[in-house]
């Protein structure tokens, strides 16, 4: 049986990813935010699993005092579920084999 707050999460994974995509990136390519470490060497995949050990430091913050961010438990856990697709694209990309 399918559980609809999960396809509800989903739904409001894609409007968070679209949302940040418009106000982070390109028109062209929805990712060229996360491909600037590249002009320093560091491949785009690689380069965002920095980004998510920094949501990963905020979420560990987060379960255990009362930390001083404006990104909830949850707003950072969605983030992370973003940043986990995007990783898997970016990483396809470098070995250039799709899904």
């Amino acid at each position: 049986m399918q559980n609809p707050r999960f396809h509800k999460l989903l739904d409001k994974i894609r409007e968070i990813h679209d949302s940040k995509s418009h106000d982070y990136a390109g028109t062209e390519d929805p990712f060229s935010n996360f491909r600037q470490c590249e002009k320093f060497g560091i491949p785009a995949w690689k380069g965002l699993m920095v980004r998510m050990s920094d949501k990963w430091s905020r979420l560990t913050n987060l379960a255990t005092k009362d930390a001083k961010v404006n990104e909830s438990f949850e707003d950072t856990l969605l983030d992370l579920s973003i940043y986990s697709l995007i990783c898997i694209l970016l990483r396809e990309d470098a070995k250039n084999t799709p899904l």
